[in-house]
C-alpha cells in the first residue's frame, strides 16, 4: 500500500516573554562544518532522538551496543537494541555527497545480510568489546539493556531467544539517519520498493539543525523527522532469509495498523509473541485461545498491551483520566494470571469491590485454586486449555467486570 503525502517543513520560533520572538532559520550541515561522526555521536549519545517507537514500537526505546561495528561488508556506524530482544541498524549520511545516494541502499542492505550470520555469542562479543572500548566496562547485552529499563532474571531466555531468533530470520530496523533526504533519495526509495528482486524498504530519518541566539557559540537545536513520501519507508522491517549470503533473499515484516480500508497487519511483537507460543505449547487450539481472547477483548474496548513475556489486557479508564485498568495477563508459557485490579480502580476512584467479585468469580470457575492470604489475588493462574473448556463462561467474567466498571463510573 503507498502512502503519500506533502512533506511539511515548518520554522520553529522562540517565544520570548519579555522581548521579541525570534524565527529559527534552519542551518545545513556544512554551514556549521558537521560530520558525519557528528552525526554518528550524537544518536550514539541520544539515541531517543531517533523516532523509532512510531516507526516500530518493538525496537523501542533504543540502547546503544555498537559503534563502527566491523562486519565483512564494512563498519555499520550505530548499533542498537531494544530490551525486547530486537536490532536496529543505523546508516549516518550527509546528502552533499552524490555517491551516497547512490550507494547508502545497498550498504545497508549489506551490513543486515553479515549481522544475519552471527550467533547470540558474537554479537555478545562485539557488544561487550563496544562497552569496553567506548565506556570502559566489561558489560554484555544484557547489562546494557538493564541500563534502559529493570529486567528480571527469569525474563532473560526469553530476550535472548528473541535476538537469537532475530539474528537467524535477519529480521531488523535499518534506519537512514541524515541532514536532508533530497527528492532523488525518496524516488531511489521508491523506485527500490518496485524492483521484485529487492523487495525491501527502509526507514529514512531526517535531522533538521537550527541555530538557536547567543553571544558566541549558539548552541543547536536538532529535530527529528520522519520522510513518509514513498511507500510506508517509516513502517518497514528488513527480514532477511537464507544462511547463505550469495543467495539471500529480503521481504517485508509489516506492523499492526489499521489503514484507511480498516484491514490489519501484524506487528513484530505479536508475531514474536505466537511464534514463541506455538513452540511452548504442543495444541494448535489451545494457541487459538490467546488470539480469540485478544480478538474478543479488543471489541469490548479493551487495549493489548505488548511486553516482554506476555500481553495484557487493559481497559482505558471510563473516567477520561488517561490510566489503563490491566484486567488480565496472557503469558507465552500457555498460562492465563488476573491483574492487580484492585490498586488501580482505588488509584482512579472506583469501587475495589469490584476486582474482589471478579477475583471470586474466577476462583470458583477453576478447580485448585485459592484466593492467597498474602497478595489478596488468586493463588494461580491457568492453563489456555483449562480456559478452552469454559471460554463462554470465562469471557462472561470479565465482561461483567468491565461492564460494572463502566456503570460505577457514571455514578
Amino acid at each position: 500500500m503507498a502512502i503519500r503525502g506533502n512533506r511539511r517543513d515548518a520554522n520553529p520560533i522562540v517565544i520570548n516573554l519579555e522581548g521579541p520572538d525570534t524565527k529559527l532559520n534552519r542551518l545545513s550541515f556544512v554551514q556549521r562544518d558537521l560530520k558525519e561522526k557528528w552525526l554518528q555521536d550524537l544518536i550514539e549519545r541520544h539515541p531517543d532522538i531517533l523516532p523509532v517507537s512510531e516507526i516500530e514500537p518493538a525496537f523501542a526505546p533504543l540502547v546503544s551496543v555498537g559503534y563502527e561495528v566491523p562486519t565483512t561488508s564494512g563498519s555499520i556506524d550505530n548499533l542498537f537494541l531494544s530490551p525486547q530482544g530486537y536490532i536496529t541498524i543505523a546508516e549516518t549520511k550527509l546528502w552533499v555527497n552524490p555517491e551516497a545516494r547512490r550507494e547508502v541502499v545497498g550498504q545497508i542492505v549489506d551490513y543486515a545480510k553479515d549481522v544475519s550470520q552471527w550467533s547470540f555469542e558474537e554479537l555478545e562479543s562485539k557488544v561487550r568489546n563496544y562497552n569496553t572500548q567506548r565506556h570502559k566496562r566489561n558489560e554484555g547485552i544484557m547489562d546494557s539493556l538493564r541500563r534502559m529499563e529493570d529486567i528480571d532474571q527469569s525474563i532473560e531466555p526469553i530476550i535472548v531467544d528473541t535476538i537469537t531468533r532475530n539474528l537467524r530470520n535477519g529480521r531488523f530496523l535499518l534506519l537512514v539517519v541524515g541532514d536532508g533526504i533530497r527528492e532523488s533519495v525518496e524516488s531511489m526509495a521508491d523506485y527500490l520498493q518496485q524492483t521484485p528482486q529487492l523487495h525491501f524498504t527502509l526507514a529514512l530519518v531526517e535531522l533538521q539543525v537550527y541555530e538557536l541566539p547567543g553571544e558566541v557559540e549558539k548552541p543547536l537545536l536538532v529535530i527529528p523527522q520522519i520522510v513518509a513520501r514513498t511507500r510506508e519507508i517509516t513502517r518497514a522491517v528488513v527480514r532477511v532469509e537464507g544462511k547463505a549470503i550469495e543467495s539471500v533473499e529480503i521481504g517485508i515484516d509489516t506492523e499492526i495498523m489499521t489503514n484507511r480500508s480498516g484491514t490489519k497487519r501484524f506487528t513484530l511483537t505479536e508475531e514474536d509473541y505466537f511464534s514463541t507460543l506455538s513452540h511452548n505449547i504442543d495444541d494448535p487450539a489451545d494457541v487459538g485461545v490467546a488470539k480469540k481472547l485478544k480478538e474478543d477483548m479488543e471489541k469490548e474496548g479493551c487495549i493489548t498491551v505488548w511486553r516482554q513475556a506476555s500481553f495484557v489486557i487493559t481497559l482505558p479508564d471510563p473516567r477520561g483520566s488517561g490510566q489503563v485498568l490491566s484486567l488480565l495477563i496472557v503469558y507465552k508459557n500457555g498460562t492465563v494470571q488476573l491483574s492487580e485490579l484492585a490498586n488501580q480502580l482505588r488509584t482512579v476512584g472506583l469501587p475495589e469491590g469490584i476486582a474482589l467479585d471478579y477475583a471470586n468469580e474466577y476462583i470458583q470457575m477453576f478447580s485448585g485454586i485459592q484466593m492467597s492470604t498474602k497478595s489478596g489475588y488468586p493463588s494461580r493462574g491457568v492453563t489456555f486449555r483449562e480456559i478452552r473448556l469454559q471460554y463462554d463462561k470465562f469471557e462472561s467474567i470479565i465482561k461483567k467486570a468491565i461492564g460494572r466498571i463502566r456503570e460505577a463510573a457514571k455514578e
